[in-house]
């Protein structure tokens, strides 16, 4: 029969404060004043040296380093970089545990930014030329793209004009976008699972000959042949190993991606839109430091 033998937890390095409790008993007056001192203010110490100690405790520098010999310490500087090496341990971040929740949640958009890393980025320049050089420009995404699609025109809009968000059951509202034609563009925003409104909407705008710009996750979306820009994000764990069964939509690549594109508009276009728009900001008080 195989023996399992228990795991040994090794010894911790107790901390100053475990010492000074440990001390206590047998402290002279002298010392005790010392550690009545360090108990309140010991993460000060690294930044204290002994003779700054010895004043504010009213003792003998002297005595402040044979206190710390005292505690174990080969001296006040050895006090010190024990102080140190705790404030870093409690301070430093520490990983999450590999089966936790969020660290596989986190890996997935990881892995989703890695792949999409590996893309070329002409596809990323020629929407931004397509942006840039529109009419106007529609954006669009039902359910749980919406958020995205708010977000791009939010960001758009503030470099170049005449950009139209379109959610909502914009099919009953044809007024909103009666005026479309080829010389605009309609940049949708739809993933698993596809909203049948935004491809209902998308073929409304291709039947009026006006280009569409597709932000999906599969090349085999809806209308991704007839897209005349076509910007494939991979859906974090779309694999199946996600555990939302395709629930949620996550939004941290297409919202990078709208920044990004933003950005890229700035360099096509100049900032003094964007400029404009922040000194009329400044000057009505909208927003606070």
């Amino acid at each position: 029969m195989r023996t399992i033998t228990p795991a040994v937890e090794l010894p911790q390095t107790p901390t100053l404060l475990d010492l000074l409790r440990g001390a206590t008993a047998t402290l002279t007056t002298t010392e005790r004043r010392l550690a009545d001192h360090l108990h309140l203010h010991w993460q000060d110490l690294p930044l204290t040296s002994a003779a700054e100690l010895a004043q504010e405790v009213g003792v003998n520098p002297s005595s402040v380093t044979r206190f710390a010999q005292t505690l174990g310490y080969r001296g006040y500087p050895d006090l010190q970089r024990a102080v140190r090496a705790e404030l870093r341990a409690r301070h430093a971040p520490r990983p999450l545990p590999a089966e936790s929740h969020a660290a596989a949640h986190w890996q997935r958009e990881i892995d989703a930014f890695q792949a999409v890393m590996r893309q070329p980025e002409s596809a990323l320049d020629d929407l931004a030329r397509h942006l840039a050089q529109a009419r106007r420009v529609y954006v669009t995404g039902a359910r749980g793209s919406a958020a995205a699609a708010s977000y791009a025109a939010h960001l758009w809009h503030a470099v170049r004009p005449d950009v139209h968000l379109l959610t909502g059951p914009v099919l009953a509202h044809p007024e909103a976008w009666l005026d479309a034609g080829p010389a605009d563009l309609l940049v949708a925003f739809t993933v698993r699972r596809y909203a049948q409104s935004t491809t209902a909407l998308a073929g409304r705008f291709l039947g009026r000959g006006v280009p569409l710009a597709l932000v999906t996750d599969s090349p085999v979306a809806p209308h991704a042949r007839q897209a005349a820009r076509l910007l494939v994000l991979p859906t974090p764990g779309q694999d199946g190993a996600g555990g939302a069964d395709g629930r949620f939509v996550p939004l941290a690549l297409p919202a990078s991606a709208s920044a990004l594109l933003a950005s890229k508009l700035v360099s096509l276009l100049g900032a003094d839109r964007l400029n404009a728009a922040e000194q009329e900001l400044g000057d009505l008080d909208v927003l606070t430091c």
